[in-house]
C-alpha cells in the first residue's frame, strides 16, 4: 500500500497508539474519547506535539485531533471497526506499516511513554478515562494559578465546577489517589 495523503508526526502518534492499545487489549474498543485522553496524557508526560487541550464536555479536547483521526482513516492507516455508527473502534490499517516506518526514529524516542501511557489506560472506560483526564486538568490548572499546595481540595473544587455531580466523590477520591500513588499529580 502507498501512503496517498501527507502525514505529520502528529499522524504516526495517534497510529501508534491505535497499535499499541490494540496490542494491549485486542479486544477492547479504541474509540475518540479514547484516543484524545491517551494523547492527553503522553502530552502531559512531555511527547511533543502540536495538539493543544482545552477543558470540553468530556473532559481535556483538542479539535484538531478528531480532523487527523478522519485523516488518517481515510488514508487506511487506522480503520473503524465499530459496528454501530455512533461509536468508533479504532484498529491499526494496511497503512500502519508504512507510516510508522516513516517515523521510525521519532516513534523509538517517545516509545516507552507511548506504551506506559497505552498499557495504563487503554483497557479503561471511556468515563473513567474522561474522569482522570479531568482530574489531571483541574490539577494542573490549579497548580498554574500558583501557590505550594496542598492541591487535592482546589483541583477535586474545579473538577466539580466542570463536570458537576457526574461522577461520585468516592469515585473522585479513588482515582484522585490512584494519580497522586502514580506521580502524574500531587496531594
Amino acid at each position: 500500500m502507498n501512503l496517498t495523503l501527507e502525514h505529520r508526526w502528529e499522524h504516526a502518534l495517534i497510529a501508534a497508539i491505535v497499535d499499541a492499545s490494540s496490542q494491549k487489549c485486542p479486544n477492547c474498543c479504541l474509540g475518540r474519547t479514547a484516543i484524545q485522553k491517551l494523547l492527553y496524557f503522553m502530552n502531559v508526560l512531555g511527547v511533543p506535539m502540536r495538539y493543544s487541550f482545552d477543558i470540553h464536555h468530556y473532559g481535556p479536547f483538542c479539535p484538531t485531533v478528531m480532523h487527523d483521526v478522519e485523516w488518517l482513516a481515510a488514508d487506511g492507516v487506522i480503520e473503524d471497526r465499530a459496528t454501530e455508527s455512533r461509536y468508533s473502534n479504532y484498529k491499526p490499517g494496511q497503512g500502519w506499516d508504512e507510516l510508522s516506518a516513516l517515523y521510525r526514529q521519532q516513534l523509538s524516542q517517545h516509545r516507552q511513554k507511548i506504551d506506559n501511557v497505552c498499557n495504563a489506560l487503554s483497557d479503561l472506560s471511556s468515563d473513567t478515562l474522561e474522569l482522570i483526564a479531568t482530574l489531571d486538568f483541574s490539577f494542573r490548572w490549579v497548580r498554574a494559578r500558583g501557590g505550594n499546595g496542598p492541591w487535592r481540595e482546589d483541583a477535586v473544587t474545579k473538577f466539580k465546577a466542570i463536570k458537576k455531580q457526574k461522577f461520585s466523590d468516592d469515585r473522585i477520591d479513588t482515582w484522585y489517589d490512584v494519580l497522586v500513588d502514580a506521580g502524574l499529580i500531587e496531594k
